[in-house]
Formats: structure tokens, sequence, C-alpha cells
């Protein structure tokens, strides 16, 4: 049992650290994560359009394979 409360200790910690770099960095230079949030959803509308497509494409195959 003591490795469970190690664990949820070594878990805790490491998210506070986590937030306080973010934190950090986001006050010393704001652009940087600004410039990852807008990377992630341009990654995600890329995405989001590809599965559009494939879905479209899918309902519109009128192909049968044997």
């Amino acid at each position: 049992m003591k490795s469970q409360g190690k664990q949820g200790g070594w878990y805790t910690g490491l998210m506070m650290i986590s937030i306080i770099m973010a934190v950090v960095l986001f006050v010393s230079a704001p652009w940087i994560p600004l410039a990852l949030l807008a990377a992630l959803a341009v990654v995600g509308v890329i995405q989001g359009i590809s599965w559009l497509f494939d879905n479209w494409k899918h309902r519109h195959d009128h192909t049968h394979a044997h």
C-alpha cells in the first residue's frame, strides 16, 4: 500500500510542477502557448475535414466489393 501512496504523491507533484511551468511560460512569453494552441486547432480542423470527407465518401460509394 505504500507504493500506491508514493505514486499518488508523485502524480500530484508532477501535475503541480506542470501547471506552475505552464503559468510561468505563459507569463514570460504569452505567444508560445497561444501558438501551440493555434497549431493544435489547425490539426483538429484538418482531422475533422478529413473525417467528414471520408464519411461522405463512404456514404456515396456505391461500388460493390465482391
